[in-house]
């Protein structure tokens, strides 16, 4: 007998100044930027499964990122505004 895992996941738009790993991962976990710095130096945040420890990493497109114990996010669709920000897709995995 197989069991099927379904992921659930909730997608939304955030518009963002950078596309660095700390901007969009507080954005897509609810979490302040500082925070977010602090567990970056801790090692607490991977990106496509490797340890990330500098805030300035650039995602893209299909990117995932993991906090441990605070959750997971894909990057979505990426456009620029008229402003010169960025309008990301994220989904969060629940």
């Amino acid at each position: 007998m197989t069991s099927c895992w379904l992921r659930r996941t909730q997608s939304f738009k955030t518009v963002e100044t950078s596309l660095r790993v700390d901007a969009l991962a507080s954005a897509g976990i609810k979490f302040s930027r500082s925070k977010l710095v602090n567990l970056t130096s801790n090692g607490d945040v991977r990106v496509n499964w490797t340890t990330v420890t500098k805030n300035g990493t650039t995602l893209k497109t299909g990117d995932i990122v993991s906090v441990s114990g605070k959750g997971r996010l894909k990057i979505g669709e990426i456009n620029s505004t008229k402003k010169g920000k960025f309008s990301v897709e994220l989904i969060r995995y629940l």
